[in-house]
């Protein structure tokens, strides 16, 4: 004889409709701990919270939307905005099927009880009807695996491609502010250089105002050399420099610019200085050709020293360019002598430049002693300044243009640099809600995957037939038979039960997703958007964080 099988507790409430399946798991303890051990299938996660977070990632999806405007990785979530739409509606749809399945699959095994103790194969007849609707339902579950699968492997790609954007925009933020940099030290330069200009500009015109105020041509040779001494001297030290880097000139050339001024006004003055009359008429004949002569030779000793400087400027860059083609050599001891020999004909040319600079700095000296006596003989003193002191207003005004064009540039770098900075924390934004809804369909991917799994085990009853024909043949096997189906009917309900929780839970997501996919921002909008979820994004985080440890210790109590 076989072991005496006891029949196991049954569902004792009439499923019917949606809301009897909370009232058929309640209607015994053990029919409630039946239901909950086949339920565990479910432990390494909340159905509840995943179908309530599919139902929110609408929301999430919009503002990671708004954050990536205008940026690569916006179109993966277009995407996934299309296809997840496609994954709420059958998810809704398909949660209220299976759930109205399990209702009339549980009809079928009251049927299949009632006929058990005296047809069991017809009765098995009835539950193999249950095991191809079972099928069925681990075929479609399927269906929203692969959809799920889909839209995670999405997820991972937006957010790939948002890092992949938001280094981007820190390379280019960099740069900016590198860019930004340089221009601040020019623009402290052209600072520098107008103050000096206005400050040049000034003392001539001082001069000029003191010189028109002397009552005698005794005076006006006096401050002649005090013109000497003042405009000559800045000139040499101050226009090479300041014409160079205006107008691209040599220092040669752009000093002898303003010397020349100097020379004209002063090459065709005459003198009314009290003198002896033989003294007065032996000066008045040789001033012209004394001026004239210094004038020639200025521009003698000017022209050599810019062929001179022109000819070791030249080797200068052709010792320069074969020193770079002699680095990019492979390292030999031939190379090294090569470099060492091309350094130091560099550094013997440099030093040439420099004594050609010292050279030319003191012919200068030279010819402004000449004009400092020439100018004490000249009654135009007033117009050489003024003349001088226009010439400084014009590189003034230049510089000044300079400067007003650097402080445009600077605030469009500013400008700049503010946008990039909100695209890279938009970024950031994106890249965090991106990780939680690679999260939400990694979990619904999950779920199905498990009702799968479930309705596969239900499609099974390889068992129960056995059991149908030993209990066709002895009635000994009949209560193992129906202990059987109503084992099959509990797992059912379980089913049920879980389906009916997500039904109900994502009942309102399409009007939530509709809303969303109907109110998508524009660029403004998504700026807002973007600045009034940070603070929420990072509240939700960290209670999604709090979930997962709770759930984590859940599962850790189930396995031990």
């Amino acid at each position: 004889m076989s072991k005496q099988i006891l029949p196991i507790d049954y569902i004792t409430v009439d499923v019917k409709l949606f809301e009897d399946i909370p009232k058929a798991v309640q209607c015994s303890p053990k029919v409630t701990v039946a239901v909950e051990n086949n339920l565990k299938l479910y432990a390494s996660i909340s159905v509840s919270d995943a179908m309530k977070s599919l139902a929110t990632v609408g929301e999430l999806l919009k503002v990671a939307n708004a954050a990536a405007n205008g940026h690569s990785c916006s179109k993966p979530i277009i995407k996934i905005l299309a296809e997840y739409q496609s994954l709420v509606n059958d998810t809704v749809s398909t949660c209220s099927l299976f759930v109205f399945n399990c209702i009339a699959s549980l009809k079928q095994h009251e049927l299949a009880l009632r006929l058990a103790e005296k047809q069991p194969l017809k009765a098995l007849s009835i539950m193999s009807k249950t095991a191809e609707k079972a099928k069925e339902m681990a075929d479609k579950s399927q269906q929203l695996v692969n959809m799920s699968k889909v839209l995670v492997d999405q997820s991972t790609e937006a957010l790939e491609m948002a890092t992949g954007d938001k280094n981007d925009e820190i390379i280019k933020e960099n740069e900016v502010i590198k860019k930004q940099g340089e221009l601040e030290a020019q623009a402290a330069k052209l600072r520098t250089e107008i103050d000096d200009l206005k400050r040049q500009a000034e003392e001539f015109k001082e001069l000029a105002d003191k010189a028109s105020k002397e009552a005698s041509e005794q005076r006006k040779s006096a401050m002649l050399l005090q013109v000497v001494s003042s405009v000559t001297t800045p000139l040499v030290q101050l226009a090479g420099p300041i014409i160079s880097s205006v107008s691209g000139a040599g220092v040669i050339d752009g000093t002898s610019k303003i010397l020349n001024v100097v020379g004209n006004s002063l090459g065709g003055a005459t003198t009314n200085e009290t003198k002896k009359p033989d003294e007065a008429d032996s000066k008045k004949s040789t001033t012209k050709t004394e001026t004239t002569d210094a004038t020639a030779e200025f521009k003698d000793k000017k022209k050599k020293l810019e062929k001179q400087e022109e000819e070791k400027s030249k080797e200068l860059e052709e010792k320069k360019a074969e020193l770079k083609k002699v680095e990019a050599e492979p390292e030999s001891p031939e190379k090294k002598e090569k470099k060492e020999k091309l350094e130091k004909s560099i550094k013997e040319i440099d030093q040439q430049l420099e004594k050609l600079g010292k050279l030319l700095s003191d012919t200068i000296n030279d010819i402004a002693t000449q004009f400092k006596e020439r100018a004490a003989k000249s009654e135009d003193k007033e117009a050489a300044y003024m003349k001088l002191k226009s010439q400084y207003q014009d590189l003034q005004r230049k510089s000044n243009a300079d400067l007003a064009q650097n402080v445009v540039q600077l605030k469009n770098l500013s400008i700049q640099k503010n946008s990039l900075e909100v695209s890279i924390k938009s970024l950031e934004i994106t890249i965090k809600t991106m990780g939680k809804v690679r999260t939400i369909f990694e979990n619904t991917r999950l779920f199905w995957l498990q009702v799968k799994g479930q309705c596969e085990a239900l499609s099974d009853v390889s068992n129960m037939k056995d059991l149908a024909d030993a209990a066709d043949i002895d009635d000994e096997f009949k209560t193992d038979f129906t202990n059987e189906i109503k084992s099959s009917g509990l797992n059912w309900l379980a089913l049920a039960q879980i389906n009916f929780i997500a039904s109900n839970t994502i009942t309102g997501i399409k009007k939530n997703f509709d809303e969303v996919m109907n109110n998508l921002p524009g660029r403004s909008e998504a700026e807002a958007i973007v600045k009034s979820s940070c603070d929420e994004i990072q509240k939700i985080l960290t209670q999604e964080n709090k979930k997962i440890d709770e759930i984590k210790t859940q599962s850790d109590k189930l396995t031990k």
